[in-house]
């Protein structure tokens, strides 16, 4: 578990999980792809999945009304006051997907969109604070929300979460998003390699030991390599698709 005694600043990327048809060939497609201790939680059908004994992420089904979408990755961003947050999404033109909940005493989560239309959940901490950062392959280290129309993003998450926006000169328009004065989360232009037609999403980025080793992994067990892997200042990364055509990203950090 997390050993952080507070909750993380609001915007904060504090869990991720999986929304997939079969959870079960996805637990064990991610387990054998990262090493992960994958367990299963509860009658929602939801997997619980560790490395080294600490929780880094889900696998569960497609919430409902979501039924109907792709299966997806979803980045969930701390919050202090769900309800008020939700408020300001809709104020905001985006919408929500899956009202609140509680999850036990663990904390209260909703699932909501940009106005672009990524996908996007909010997780109001009690007793589970969430996924900690670190750079071990395995582990979530990053998460940006990719659209074709760059600014209304920018102006929706700078609006709703307080961020402070600093700019990235690249290939496409692309800024770090600030909370509490460090980068927790980005947001950007679709890259030109991905496939035309790519829906707007959040794409979370995993750590690996080896990029192309994972590459391999992933094509010969059923995914898809989404685009081809490049260098960045932070190191080798490509983007994937799981056997469900879920998109997430692995980095092997330099």
């Amino acid at each position: 578990m997390v050993e952080r005694s507070l909750p993380w600043p609001p915007g904060t990327p504090n869990w991720v999980d999986l929304a997939a048809d079969d959870t079960a060939a996805a637990a064990r497609f991610y387990a054998d792809l990262f090493g992960w201790d994958c367990q299963h939680q509860g009658s929602r059908d939801y997997w619980v999945c560790k490395l080294d004994g600490e929780n880094v992420g889900g696998i569960g089904p497609k919430q409902p009304g979501t039924e109907h979408l792709p299966s997806r990755w979803t980045t969930y961003l701390a919050t202090d006051h769900l309800d008020r947050t939700l408020d300001a999404v809709k104020a905001q033109q985006g919408q929500e997907l899956v009202e609140p909940r509680e999850v036990a005493l663990h904390g209260r989560m909703a699932i909501a969109a940009d106005p672009n239309g990524a996908i996007f959940g909010l997780w109001q901490a009690a007793e589970n604070l969430g996924t900690d950062r670190n750079t071990h392959p395995g582990t979530l280290v990053w998460s940006e929300a990719l659209s074709e129309d760059y600014e209304t993003s920018r102006a929706f998450y700078i609006s709703v979460f307080g961020y402070r926006a600093e700019e990235i000169g690249g290939d496409t328009r692309y800024a770090a998003l600030y909370a509490a004065d460090r980068p927790v989360a980005g947001t950007g232009q679709l890259h030109p390699d991905f496939p035309a037609g790519t829906p707007p999403h959040w794409l979370p980025y995993f750590a690996t030991g080896s990029t192309d080793g994972t590459v391999s992994q992933v094509t010969g067990a059923g995914g898809e390599l989404v685009s081809n892997p490049l260098e960045t200042d932070f190191g080798r990364m490509a983007v994937l698709a799981d056997p469900e055509g879920a998109r997430f990203a692995v980095i092997q950090l330099g």
